[in-house]
């Protein structure tokens, strides 16, 4: 008859543990207050691009200091392909556990407009805008004849489709191509791939210029392999004060900001989101998170969560995609 209780209570105690376990949702503990107890494992946010670049830094300029204010290890992976649409495929379809984070920019709008993606801001639930970029620089060779951005301009409309861009389609570089285009340019917009192809087009004269990010392409302009002819962003850099804009130049609406965000697989708790989210926060507060983006990317600290968040991608989306059809030609 004792074994038959013991046998019970210890059945019992399995329900009520299992119970516990669960409660928190997603197959999370949850504390004695009721709430996730989540992180419980590593975190992996995924990059959907090579190591090296702008999105990655920022992906990583987050992770390696992430862990002090959620108390778990958090680790990047990076999952290329398709300019972005595996890595952001693979965050849409795993998990809503809250341990796969999508680390991406503005051009998964692009990627939807130009057809490589068939979703967009709305696939994912967003924590956090957690960076912004230094604006995009219009740069031809360091031997190139064009000294100012009218002088490439000018090139292109005594020649259309003679001047090549090389931009990648369904990414950011594209969006300021076309917005050159729009502008007055005929440029010819050539699709050599990612920022390593980008690079070696221009270095090797194989190309005429690259709207690339100002942060990666600050090492060429030091050296004079490259000269940056304008920025396609509102204001100039503070360390590049003699570079002017493109509207300064006299191209107005060639202009556009890539937001770095932190997203995760729809259905997230929105508890872990937030948790998140505000994990970031503290992050972009530290003194030495902000000097190493302006070191490293002459990127100023910005952060936004919640609905402002999610109203200014969205924005940013309905932008992009009413020039899908000058994004498809």
């Amino acid at each position: 008859m004792k074994r038959k209780s013991f046998v019970v209570i210890a059945i019992i105690f399995c329900i009520v543990t299992a119970q516990g376990l669960w409660a928190g949702g997603k197959g999370e503990a949850s504390n004695a207050d009721g709430s996730t107890a989540w992180p419980q494992k590593t975190i992996q946010v995924i990059v959907p691009f090579s190591p090296g670049g702008d999105c990655d830094f920022n992906g990583r300029a987050y992770a390696t200091r992430l862990g002090k204010f959620l108390g778990q290890t958090v680790v990047v992976t990076n999952v290329t392909g398709n300019n972005g649409a595996v890595g952001a495929t693979q965050i849409k379809n795993a998990a809503p556990d809250g341990y796969s984070v999508l680390l991406y920019h503005s051009a998964l709008a692009v990627g939807r407009a130009c057809g490589t993606m068939d979703f967009g801001i709305d696939a994912f639930d967003l924590a956090c805008i957690g960076g912004r970029d230094s604006g995009y620089a219009v740069c031809v060779n360091g031997k190139s004849p064009y000294k100012t951005l009218k002088d490439l301009v000018d090139a292109s409309v005594k020649s259309p489709g003679k001047i090549t861009m090389a931009a990648a389609t369904g990414g950011m570089t594209y969006v300021i191509g076309v917005l050159l285009n729009q502008a007055g340019a005929k440029l010819d917009l050539v699709d050599l791939g990612g920022a390593a192809e980008r690079t070696a087009g221009l270095l090797g004269g194989h190309v005429d210029a690259i709207p690339n990010p100002l942060g990666t392409s600050m090492p060429y302009i030091q050296k004079g392999e490259w000269r940056a002819l304008a920025i396609a962003g509102k204001e100039r850099n503070a360390k590049y004060g003699e570079v002017p804009t493109a509207e300064e130049a006299g191209y107005a609406g060639v202009e556009f900001s890539t937001n770095y965000f932190f997203a995760f697989p729809k259905g997230t708790p929105r508890e872990i989101i937030d948790k998140f989210a505000d994990a970031c926060e503290q992050v972009y507060q530290l003194q030495d998170y902000q000097t190493s983006i302006m070191d490293t990317y002459q990127q100023r600290p910005y952060f936004v969560k919640g609905k402002e968040a999610y109203d200014i991608m969205k924005t940013q989306e309905d932008i992009i995609l009413g020039m899908k059809d000058l994004l498809t030609k």
